[in-house]
């Protein structure tokens, strides 16, 4: 009898355990789901670092761990993106050099897809705000302050051989992600390309950052229409190449050289003569090309980055006649042809990297207000 007593009074107990425990695990999911709902009931960050004393560094992982569990069963859900600030905002003032908070951030904030999101425009502006709040906390923590204001205003921070070599520059930073990050969402969501320029150059002033860094800080200077800046930015990468007999660079690195010299000499004078004698020199060294396919490594040769030097000087050249052209009609000319048929140039430049069966051509873009090549 006492076998039996002793047996439902288990299987009681068991029952017991499991409905207080299944009672315990939804009481648990509800304050989650408030505190995802609701992220202003979170510990404030300020809040989380004073409690914490001397394990900040085991709280931000706790809470970090928290946040991945979130993000991957709540992927296809827009509201985990309110609940992540809050958290990974909290998880980087306890220990500001964790990267991978930064890194998750930048990957899932900014992106919004309609066909599952329901996000209002507003909403994702505050989002891309919020990164680059985040981003600009990693700049504050992983970069040397003096390099970073010595990249951003000094003349010298354009040479990108300087860039990656002088000490007033080099390795600004424990990493050169956030700040390539950075760089692309100034650019593709705040429509930014000065500030993306700056960001481009940042991350490439690091050693072990991507060689696509430079072009893509030149690129970003003419699409802020600094287009001298943007030439001189060109020139600087092709005179840097490593000399390749093979592959025409050491000639083009010396001619990238003599350009240098030669526009920036105080007599120099931007006019058709000037434009003709450089298309005729690029096409010594460089014959025309067949109508074959470029391979991924023309994007590093000192070629690919003269010819960009070349198309801004070109454009340059066409800006010039075309204010001129808007003093006399009160409008831009349509195209270069326009400025060639009124009498603006006297000749058509021509692009470098034009082919048989691509050709490239100038035209004013009325979206821009510049001109611009397609």
């Amino acid at each position: 009898m006492k076998k039996v007593f002793l047996i439902i009074l288990l299987i009681i107990s068991l029952i017991c355990f499991y409905l207080i425990n299944e009672i315990n695990y939804k009481k648990i999911r509800e304050i989650k789901l408030n505190t995802v709902e609701h992220p202003e009931n979170l510990p404030t960050k300020e809040m989380a670092v004073n409690t914490s004393i001397w394990f900040r560094n085991l709280k931000a992982d706790f809470y970090w761990l928290e946040a991945i569990q979130y993000i991957w069963s709540n992927a296809i859900s827009s509201k985990y993106k309110k609940y992540l600030y809050s958290m990974l905002d909290t998880i980087t003032e306890l220990n500001p050099f964790f990267e991978h908070p930064y890194v998750i951030w930048e990957l899932l904030l900014p992106e919004y897809n309609q066909r599952y999101e329901k996000l209002s425009k507003e909403t994702q502006e505050i989002n891309i705000k919020q990164w680059v709040d985040i981003g600009l906390k990693w700049i504050k923590n992983f970069c040397d302050d003096k390099k970073v204001e010595a990249i951003k205003n000094d003349e010298d921070a354009y040479d990108f051989y300087k860039l990656r070599n002088d000490e007033r520059y080099k390795n600004p930073c424990k990493s050169y992600k956030i700040a390539y990050n950075l760089a692309y969402i100034y650019f593709q969501y705040l429509k930014d390309p000065e500030t993306a320029s700056f960001y481009y150059r940042l991350s490439y002033a690091n050693e072990n950052s991507l060689e696509w860094a430079k072009m893509m800080a030149s690129i970003m200077k003419w699409k802020w229409w600094d287009r001298e800046k943007s030439f001189f930015m060109f020139l600087n990468m092709a005179s840097q190449t490593d000399d390749n007999e093979e592959d025409n660079d050491k000639i083009c690195s010396d001619f990238s050289k003599y350009l240098i010299k030669y526009t920036t000499d105080k007599r120099f004078v931007l006019d058709w003569n000037v434009i003709k004698q450089i298309e005729e020199t690029r096409k010594k060294i460089f014959p025309p090309r067949k109508n074959d396919k470029w391979e991924i490594l023309d994007a590093i040769w000192c070629e690919h980055y003269l010819n960009k030097a070349v198309r801004e000087l070109n454009l340059i050249y066409i800006e010039i006649a075309n204010n001129e052209f808007e003093k006399k009609y009160n409008k831009p000319a349509k195209d270069a042809t326009e400025l060639l048929e009124k009498k603006f140039i006297s000749l058509i430049p021509e692009d470098p990297q034009s082919r048989e069966d691509n050709t490239i051509e100038y035209f004013y873009n009325e979206d821009l207000k510049h001109f611009d090549y397609r």
